[in-house]
């Protein structure tokens, strides 16, 4: 069902109502509604397991308008339950009479070049436990992209960091991003091509591994 500019505002005045925004990496950058999240059908099973959305959460939607059909077919396929319908001429409608959002995107080389001269610069590995435990940026933290579904899993993290998104290829940052903003935490930036596009560069960066401790005989005692 679309929905006018109208239609929308009151539907989202319930802060239960999620606004998805399924449009692709490219559209994202360049401006999307406020407190949307970035779910495409690519990675709704990703947003699924997370628990940030639910089959019968409450959504409106955000299409690109050349696929709104086949999108909407496939969130209907997939049975969710709570689709309330889209905004009629997409971003645009909106950024035409309303205040909207930026995720800024870096290439790999100026994150390379920010991180000795940045005191602030935290690299927020979003990568899995086990791949961050094998090898990651120096001074890097880590947060899985599977635990930010919990608010309190970036409790952490305030406006003073320079956050700099690192997911396993790229693909889920914008959907790390939105996550992050919506809890309020603004200044971030994604990294384009993410540990892929590291590794490509590898020279330029110091990696560490992180080591698991062998117990202390108390610790063994009390297992």
């Amino acid at each position: 069902m679309q929905l006018s500019l109208a239609a929308f505002l009151k539907i989202i005045e319930d802060e239960s109502v999620l606004i998805i925004d399924t449009r692709p990496f490219t559209s994202i950058m360049e401006g999307y509604v406020p407190n949307a999240i970035h779910i495409t059908p690519l990675t709704a099973k990703y947003a699924i397991a997370m628990d940030i959305i639910r089959k019968d959460s409450p959504i409106v939607f955000i299409l690109e308008e050349s696929i709104a059909a086949e999108t909407l077919a496939y969130f209907t396929k997939a049975e969710f339950t709570g689709i309330k319908g889209y905004l009629e001429g997409g971003f645009g409608t909106w950024a035409a009479e309303k205040r909207y959002d930026l995720i800024i995107d870096v290439e790999v080389d100026e994150l390379a070049m920010d991180i000795p001269f940045d005191e602030y610069l935290m690299v927020l590995d979003c990568r899995t436990e086990a791949d961050f435990d094998k090898s990651h940026i120096k001074n890097s933290v880590s947060i899985p992209l599977a635990d930010m579904g919990d608010p309190g899993s970036m409790s952490e993290l305030d406006e003073h960091f320079n956050i700099y998104i690192l997911t396993e290829n790229g693909d889920n940052s914008t959907l790390a991003a939105s996550l992050l903003k919506k809890q309020g935490i603004h200044n971030i930036r994604v990294v384009i091509g993410g540990w892929e596009a590291v590794q490509s560069l590898k020279e330029k960066f110091s990696f560490e591994t992180t080591k698991t401790k062998p117990p202390t005989d108390d610790e063994i005692l009390l297992n």
